[in-house]
Parts: C-alpha cells; structure tokens; sequence
C-alpha cells in the first residue's frame, strides 16, 4: 500500500505542475494581432477620411462659383462625387475586412483562453481525484480533496464520496475485521441449518463444537464454502469479488455480516466513483 501511496503522491505532484503550466497561456502573438489590426482601422479611416474631406470641399467650391465662372463646374463635380462614392465605397470595404480579421482574432484568443482554463479545472480535478484515492488507500478525511473537485468541476461531487468523507475503512482493516463476521456468520447458518452441510455424523459433531472454518478457498455452495472465497480474495484486495460471493450467503448468514458488508459496500462504492471520476477526467 505504501508504494501505491508513493506513486500516487508523484502523480500528484505531476498534474500540479501541469495546473500551474495551463495557468500561463502566451496570448501576446494574437493580442499584437488585434493591436495592429485596431491600428490599421483607424489609419485607414484617417487617410481616406481626410481625402473625402478634401474632396468635399473642392466640391462645395465648385458650386459656390457663379455660373459665368463655373462653367464647366458641374462636370467637375460630377466626378468629384464619382470619386467620393468610390472612396466612401473603398472606406467601407476595408474597414469590413479589418473588422472581419479582428472579430476573429479576438475570437482565437477568447478560444485559447477557454481552452487553458479548461485544461486547468481538468488537472486541478485529476489532483484532486489522485488525493482522493490516496485518501480512500489510507483511511484519511476526504473533505479538502472533495472541495477542490467540486471547485474543479463546478458541481457536487459523487454521494459515494461524500458519505465518507470523513474517511472510509481501510482494506486493512476489513481484511482484519473479517474472520470475527465471518464465523458469526457460519455459527448462525449451522444452528439454523441452511449451511449447505451435513449435518449428522462425527464430522458434523466436530465442526459444530469447534466452529470449524475453512480458511482456504474451496468449491461449493454451502457458507462455509461461500466464505472461504470470500476471504481469499478479500486477502489479494478484490474487493467487488468478495461483495459478490458474499451476496450468495443464506439471510440469516448475511445479516450477521450486516455491519461489516456496510462498511465494505462503502469502501467499494467510494473506490467505483474515484475510479469512474479519474476516467472521466482523462478521457476529457
């Protein structure tokens, strides 16, 4: 368990500096963008502005000029004002590719910047999700570790996880609380007959009067059996496998393990929801 503890500290550890990269996104290429973009806007504006001006006010002379002198003013004007529609026309045009190029780079910068945000909550929820099972390893309080996920995902976390956060049982400690229930549990199939036994005969006698326990898997139905797998995979951490042996206990075998499936059922629960979070969190 220690090594487990070890190198979940160092994937810890890993996606903290991953949290801390994702925080700094360079954004100063797009930003100059936008900057020499705003700037081309307004020069382009500024140059043909002031020629329309100019051209607006050889216009207004022209036919502020008496007629004897004008003569031939109003073809002048006439394409004085061609030129005008054709610069207003010029202004417009690039002032909407200018403001096509903008809105798109403002645009690349707002998705960069969602991105790095989303990469961040990503790492900052794998963290939290890798404290979380070092947590459930040892037996320690999830609350801060809940906290930062629900801060991560910006919704509750799991009920599985927040039923034990203030710590779940250790496989330890299951492990060593399990052959007290286990022969509770044996004693009450025997004594009301639904063990799967015989029960005449010496053999018979002998296993009632020194509550005989098979303390190695065997096959079968009968509890004793049931039980003895039950425990051997208890013994190598698969948890989920002795939950379902156990489901095949006689009732009255089952409610004499009642507290300790309780605790068991809670580990296992707590352990598929860290386990269904930390895939969800990869695969996104």
């Amino acid at each position: 368990m220690n090594d487990r503890i070890e190198n979940q500290d160092s994937a810890i550890a890993a996606l903290e500096r991953q949290i801390a990269d994702a925080s700094v996104t360079d954004l100063s290429e797009i930003e100059a963008t936008q900057s020499n973009l705003a700037m081309q806007v307004e020069t382009l504006q500024a140059e043909l502005g002031d020629t329309i001006a100019d051209l607006t006010e050889r216009m207004a002379a022209l036919e502020r000029l008496p007629r004897g002198e004008g003569g031939n003013a109003i073809p002048a004007i006439a394409g004085y004002e061609a030129e005008l529609d054709a610069l207003r026309a010029q202004i417009q045009d690039m002032t909407d590719i200018a403001t096509t190029e903008l809105e798109t780079a403002r645009a690349e910068a707002a998705a960069i910047e969602e991105n790095a945000a989303s990469a961040a909550r990503a790492a900052a929820g794998r963290a939290a999700v890798a404290r979380i099972q070092t947590a459930l390893e040892s037996g320690a309080p999830l609350g801060a570790a809940l906290g930062d996920l629900e801060d991560a995902l910006g919704e509750s976390a799991p009920d599985a996880l927040l039923a034990v956060q203030d710590g779940v049982p250790t496989l330890a400690d299951l492990q060593e609380q399990f052959p007290e229930y286990a022969r509770a549990a044996l004693t009450t199939a025997r004594s009301e007959g639904v063990s799967g036994e015989e029960t005449s005969g010496f053999g018979a006698f002998l296993r009632n009067q020194f509550d005989v326990r098979s303390v190695a898997p065997r096959e079968g139905n009968g509890t004793d059996a049931i039980l003895s797998r039950a425990e051997a995979s208890l013994r190598t951490g698969r948890l989920s496998d002795t939950l379902a042996e156990l489901a095949g206990l006689p009732e009255v075998a089952r409610a004499e393990m009642s507290e300790w499936l309780a605790l068991a059922e809670m580990r296992a629960d707590a352990i598929a929801a860290a386990d269904i979070l930390s895939t969800s969190l990869i695969d996104n």
